[in-house]
């Protein structure tokens, strides 16, 4: 009796890494997304598409792209704004994602505030 549970229970798990492994190997974002959870990834990926449109405004402008130079002037600040603002962004989000936070520096931060 044992036995068959045992066997029952091997097949269904053969087959839910099967469907495990081709369905990460499809969608790569779902993986993604999975490691990163919740709102903190999309806050990851809208920080990067931010400073990739925001590098790729200056790089147009820069090679000449926008024919009126007041415009491409204008374009490359606010591109150049934007790419800041981007890198801003995905550093807090990646700081208060507690990813680094190691077991010392809650030790540190332990100590810290009982000392206070």
């Amino acid at each position: 009796m044992f036995e068959e549970e045992k066997y029952k229970n091997s097949a269904l798990s053969n087959d839910l890494k099967k469907a495990n492994k081709s369905g990460h190997q499809d969608l790569r974002i779902s993986a993604f997304m999975d490691q990163v959870h919740s709102i903190d990834g999309l806050h990851f990926i809208a920080a990067s598409m931010q400073i990739f449109l925001g590098t790729s405004v200056v790089a147009l402008s820069l090679l000449n792209s926008i024919n009126p130079l007041w415009l491409a002037t204008i374009m490359t600040v606010f591109g150049s704004i934007n790419t800041m603002i981007g890198l801003y962004f995905m550093y807090r989000t990646v700081t208060n994602s507690g990813a680094f936070d190691s077991l010392l520096h809650k030790a540190i931060k332990r100590v810290i505030s009982s000392q206070n």
